[in-house]
C-alpha cells in the first residue's frame, strides 16, 4: 500500500475522539470517493422529549464527518480543512430511537476547495430524511 492510500486506511483505523467520539459517530462503509457514516441514538439528541423530537446538532454533525472522511477518501491525503459552507434540506424528521447514517460523496475537488453531496437516513437509503451539501477550504499549504 503506497503513502496516499495510508492516510484514509488510517483514518478508518482511528477511534473517534472529541466531539464524534461524544457522539457515538462511527465508520460504516466506504469507497474510492465517498464514506458512510452512523451515529447511534441517544436520548440527549432530544430537543423536545415529550414529542420525540431530534435535534439538528447531530444530525449536521454527522453530515459535517461524513463529508470530511469523503474528501479524505477521494484525495487519500491528511490535510487540514476547514468547513467553508453547509446546506441541509430536510425531508422530514429524524425518529427517536433510530441510528442515523450518512453517506458523503466528494465530487470535486480544486487546490483549495472541497466539494461534497450527502444523504442521510435511518437505515434505508431510499427514505432519506435529509440531503445536503458542503464546501471545505484547505488550511494548510498545497
Amino acid at each position: 500500500m503506497d503513502q496516499e492510500e495510508d492516510a484514509f486506511e488510517r483514518l478508518k483505523g482511528i477511534a473517534p475522539r472529541g466531539h464524534h467520539a461524544l457522539l457515538g459517530i462511527f465508520n460504516v462503509d466506504d469507497g474510492p470517493d465517498w464514506a458512510e457514516l452512523a451515529c447511534p441514538f441517544s436520548p440527549d439528541f432530544l430537543m423536545d422529549a415529550g414529542a420525540g423530537l431530534v435535534s439538528s446538532g447531530p444530525v449536521v454533525s454527522l453530515i459535517d464527518a461524513a463529508a470530511g472522511a469523503a474528501i479524505i477518501a477521494r484525495t487519500r491525503q491528511w490535510r487540514a480543512m476547514a468547513t467553508l459552507d453547509l446546506r441541509v434540506d430536510y425531508l422530514r424528521s429524524a425518529s427517536a430511537g433510530r441510528t442515523l447514517y450518512a453517506r458523503a460523496t466528494c465530487y470535486h475537488v480544486t487546490r483549495k476547495v472541497a466539494f461534497t453531496r450527502c444523504n442521510v437516513h435511518e437505515g434505508q437509503g431510499a427514505d432519506p430524511l435529509a440531503f445536503a451539501t458542503a464546501s471545505f477550504f484547505f488550511t494548510g499549504a498545497s
